[in-house]
């Protein structure tokens, strides 16, 4: 896990951003599948065993008051790569709710992301999704 921040990131007025490490996948199919099983702090997944799943992202709620995920492509596993990742839309197997720990940090009260496919957006080596 390269955890490449270092690449210029824009950033717009009134978003909210948080590091954070995501796993990848289902939490019913034992984080197989596509969808967001799990998530750490930054501090906290280096305590953790490594998962080929799992890779740095960054939280982000825009002006409008969605959630996001911003990822470097470089940092993508071949397996997230090539089942996840591989088409122009995320999909959601199973609901999400953000831990109340992220919501608080990012300056909401609580963010629920319901199953479905969202937009996958390409931006150089990054890749975007808004729920």
């Amino acid at each position: 896990m390269k955890g490449n921040f270092t690449a210029r990131i824009k950033l717009l007025k009134n978003v909210k951003i948080l590091f954070s490490e995501i796993v990848f996948g289902t939490p019913g199919k034992r984080c197989e599948g596509s969808g967001l099983c799990r998530i750490y702090t930054v501090t906290g997944a280096k305590r953790l065993r490594a998962h080929s799943r799992r890779i740095a992202v960054i939280l982000f709620v825009n002006s409008q008051g969605r959630l996001g995920i911003r990822l470097n492509q470089e940092d993508l596993p071949d397996v997230l790569a090539s089942e996840v990742f591989n088409r122009d839309v995320f999909i959601l197997e199973e609901a999400f709710a953000l831990p109340n720990y992220f919501a608080r940090k990012l300056g909401i009260l609580e963010y629920f992301i319901p199953a479905g496919e969202y937009p996958l957006v390409r931006r150089g080596n990054w890749l975007h999704i808004v729920f």
